[in-house]
């Protein structure tokens, strides 16, 4: 189990939780959330993050990282100085 503010991660049911309730979170944006909860307090680039959650390896450009972390954003409940964003450079989680 690891814990991120008041959130529970139970990584052996591949669940979330927040205070006790379960949010459904789809397998990406799941995987997204772990990759950036490992990395917490540094920046997460966004190949990075292709290659934790969707393993691709190869450089591409694509916005569906900016859109999952929107979602994340929202189902989470995580503000801006939480899940910061970081220009030109990615996204990290704020430790």
């Amino acid at each position: 189990m690891k814990y991120y503010k008041n959130l529970s991660i139970d990584e052996t049911n591949c669940m979330v939780e927040k205070e006790g309730h379960p949010i459904h979170l789809t397998a990406m944006e799941y995987q997204l959330f772990l990759a950036l909860l490992d990395h917490s307090g540094r920046v997460c680039s966004r190949n990075l993050l292709l290659s934790s959650a969707w393993h691709i390896t190869t450089p591409i450009q694509t916005r569906t990282v900016d859109v999952h972390i929107a979602k994340l954003r929202k189902k989470l409940d995580l503000g801006q100085n939480e899940l910061k964003t970081v220009m030109r450079q990615g996204y990290a989680l704020s430790g």
